[in-house]
């Protein structure tokens, strides 16, 4: 059998005693102390009970009662101790067994002095068994009866001066053993103390900490909800904002709407009164439904686009066309920037990557920083923003929104193009020609119901669910100039991978 199996069996063999000799829910040292004294007890008992039959077939009946009752009291207090969770007493009872057997050799040392010998082992037991207090108490009520019995007897089997310095030879020898087994004990008790005092402040330690993660699992999990609740309050602002956006558009989709029925309705007028002439063949028919069929579509197409911006938006984020959303955005405001004498040149940048994200929020940013930009010049020709003195002929320069290259040397542009510093970026333009934003108001722009208009015309709400738009899509927005010639905003949207 090799080292490990041996080790393996010894180990069994250990657990096997400890089970047997303690409660399984006693600390580990307590164990160890209960299977130690059981090893003890098991191989002294066979020893004693040998004596016993020895000094029995001696004829020193007396001698031989004594350890064999030790022994018995031993055994069964050990027996009916191993499952007790405090065995103190039962300590107590073997310890005055065992004290009460090496006094009674002591005293019987006179024609044996060999005998003395054994009381050497009571002060180990008892402090190691009844602790430094109690057995210190033990072993120097023992100590003063094997001093009063060694001194009170008479060895006439040593000779002449002998005697006296075998007496203060034993009991010097005991006292040393005693102090020898007290400081055993207090340093072992030290060491428990120590040990439990380092246990406690692990504990204490694992307590705090345990707490402490306690409290950072509930900030976590408020942290998570404060998100979700102020995602939801995003959303939900946003979408006012979008709604707030179509009423505020909503004579310029009604415009949109009116101009392709007004033509639907000329057709057929003059359809009902060629009918009535008789003067209609079926390829003047089919031309004249021709108008009809395009303005239908035209109408159909404004209004799924009006119920698709409308629409709560989500938040996945897909691959999409900015020069796309761009156009879809005029759908909206058009026919209101027509009505106002507002040109639209357009432009795009051919070719662009799509980025990742939401047509429907993007499509809302847009709008709002056209409606801003309309807004501008219109403030701009009532005289309310600041006048450019070198523009001589405001009608001719009066809302021309272009999309056009990335030069952007232009009024009024809204231009798409590649990054060529950052080609992972598409940076959209948005420029005006009114009366610009002051300096001290530029840094303010993108705060909450911060706005430069009116009274009555704005919430300041637009601009700072823009920017929180545009930072969900991982991009950035700011003003890139402004002055007496107009502002321009700039958007970089990263591409998608």
């Amino acid at each position: 059998m090799n080292h490990t199996g041996k080790q393996k069996i010894a180990r069994n063999a250990y657990d096997w005693l400890a089970d047997f000799f303690s409660p399984p829910n006693l600390a580990a040292e307590e164990r160890s102390r209960r299977t130690l004294t059981a090893l003890v007890v098991i191989a002294s008992i066979p020893v004693l009970f040998g004596y016993s039959f020895f000094h029995f077939f001696a004829s020193r009946f007396l001698l031989a009662g004594a350890i064999f009752f030790s022994g018995v009291i031993i055994l069964v207090c050990i027996l009916i101790a191993r499952k007790k969770a405090d065995a103190t007493i039962f300590y107590r009872l073997g310890i005055a067994a065992i004290g009460l057997l090496f006094l009674y050799l002591l005293g019987t040392a006179e024609t044996y002095p060999g005998r003395m010998f054994w009381t050497f082992i009571f002060p180990l037991e008892s402090l190691y068994l009844l602790g430094r207090k109690e057995g210190l108490l033990y072993t120097a009520i023992y100590y003063l009866i094997a001093m009063t019995l060694v001194l009170t007897q008479s060895f006439g089997v040593l000779p002449g001066d002998h005697e006296l310095r075998f007496k203060v030879e034993y009991l010097f020898s005991l006292l040393v053993v005693s102090l020898i087994s007290y400081c055993f004990e207090f340093v072992r008790f030290q060491y428990q103390e120590i040990k439990k005092w380092r246990q406690a402040s692990l504990e204490a330690v694992n307590q705090q900490l345990s707490e402490e993660i306690e409290k950072r699992k509930m900030m976590e999990q408020a942290a998570r909800d404060a998100l979700l609740e102020l995602k939801e309050a995003q959303s939900q602002l946003i979408q006012s904002a979008k709604l707030a956006s179509i009423g505020e558009l909503a004579s310029g989709v009604a415009h949109e709407l009116n101009q392709p029925l007004m033509v639907i309705r000329g057709i057929a007028q003059l359809l009902r009164r060629n009918l009535r002439k008789n003067n209609l063949n079926n390829e003047e028919l089919m031309g004249q439904l021709d108008p009809i069929v395009r303005n239908t579509k035209r109408m159909m197409n404004i209004i799924n686009h009006l119920r698709t911006f409308s629409r709560q938006s989500t938040s996945d984020f897909a691959p999409v066309d900015v020069n796309q959303i761009l156009e879809d955005s005029f759908l909206m405001i058009g026919e209101q920037l027509r009505l106002r004498n507002i040109q639209v040149n357009t432009q795009f940048a051919s070719d662009l990557p799509k980025i990742k994200g939401d047509p429907n929020q993007l499509e809302q940013v847009f709008l709002n920083l056209i409606t801003n930009a309309r807004d501008a010049v219109e403030m701009r020709d009532d005289g309310q923003g600041t006048k450019n003195d070198s523009i001589q002929d405001r009608d001719e320069y009066r809302g021309i929104i272009i999309l056009a290259t990335k030069k952007g040397v232009l009024s009024n542009q809204t231009s798409t193009t590649d990054n060529r510093q950052s080609k992972d970026f598409i940076e959209i333009l948005i420029r005006d020609n009114g009366g610009g934003i002051s300096a001290e108001r530029v840094e303010n722009i993108f705060d909450p119901f911060f706005t430069t208009k009116a009274v009555g015309k704005g919430t300041g709400l637009g601009l700072s669910i823009s920017y929180g738009i545009i930072k969900d899509h991982q991009g950035e927005i700011e003003v890139a100039e402004t002055g007496p010639e107009g502002t321009t905003f700039r958007i970089r949207l990263p591409v998608s991978e």
